[in-house]
């Protein structure tokens, strides 16, 4: 009995080491999606990252999708090896490889930037337009470069708008703002646009710090929804808040569906993977 047991022993340590050298065997270099072909790939949930991805796949691509509800999801999987990338938008993918110690590396970057804005239900025109303003008035007395430099390390606006004359907001027309106060929906998961601090209670990010100076310049309260990305647009269409301020990629259905404004800051799509994969 105790020579079956070593022979068995034996035969799990050759299939152990045989199983590595398969693993090792199976590291690949990606340096573009089209090497996404047969692999793992984690993205948040009805992104413009996932998006893509499903238009490739319906191309020919053929890419083993994995989607999660929340991007933070997805680098705790390549962080554990479950997937061999994250296809992300750059303005997340500074956040994981800010430091010396960040295992992640980007691979890739798309070649154009994908901007973003404020997104509004059509008839909030007034109050989008109003927001228009304030986003002018940050880009020109230097609120704008201070938040992104404090959250991304460098100023990733520059370039993104370009005000020479000091805006004029016209708060009379705030007829839409409810007892002083505005709502703003975003999903409180998607550092460094919104997410939580260590203690879990206070919301921060660069869109969290944009809507505080909003309110400051609109004597308004402001209160962040914390809203699923997958139902964030339903939730402005039901009036739960009245602008969502998180990371929304201007797309031309986008535009005809809801009022966005002009951009107020520019992202580009990228592939992330660990450092040590080969």
């Amino acid at each position: 009995m105790k020579k079956i047991i070593a022979m068995l022993l034996a035969v799990m340590m050759v299939l152990a080491i045989a199983a590595c050298g398969n693993q090792e065997a199976k590291k690949v270099t990606i340096t573009s999606p089209d090497d996404f072909k047969g692999l793992k790939v984690s993205v948040q949930t009805a992104t413009t990252a996932h998006d893509d991805l499903q238009a490739r796949n319906e191309a020919g691509l053929n890419a083993n999708i994995m989607p999660y509800e929340k991007v933070t999801q997805c680098f705790d999987d390549l962080s554990l090896g479950r997937v061999d990338a994250v296809y992300v938008d750059s303005v997340v993918a500074g956040y994981y490889l800010a430091g010396e110690e960040s295992k992640y590396q980007v691979v890739w970057e798309s070649s154009e930037g994908e901007p973003m804005g404020f997104c509004l239900s059509k008839d909030n025109d007034e109050l989008g337009n109003i927001l228009e303003s304030c986003i002018d008035m940050l880009y020109y007395n230097g609120t704008m470069a201070e938040i992104a430099k404090k959250h991304f390390g460098y100023d990733v606006t520059e370039g993104v708008r370009t005000v020479t004359e000091e805006p004029v907001i016209d708060t009379s027309a705030l007829k839409t703002i409810q007892e002083g106060k505005l709502l703003i929906g975003a999903e409180v998961g998607y550092p460094p646009m919104e997410y939580t601090d260590e203690t879990g209670l206070e919301y921060i990010g660069f869109d969290i710090d944009i809507g505080k100076e909003l309110g400051k310049l609109l004597g308004l309260e402001v209160e962040v929804v914390n809203t699923a990305w997958d139902g964030i647009f339903e939730g402005l269409g039901k009036n739960q808040y009245d602008v969502v301020i998180s990371a929304v990629s201007i797309l031309p259905d986008r535009q005809e569906k809801y009022f966005m404004t002009e951009p107020y800051i520019a992202n580009k799509l990228v592939i992330v993977t660990l450092k040590d994969a080969k």
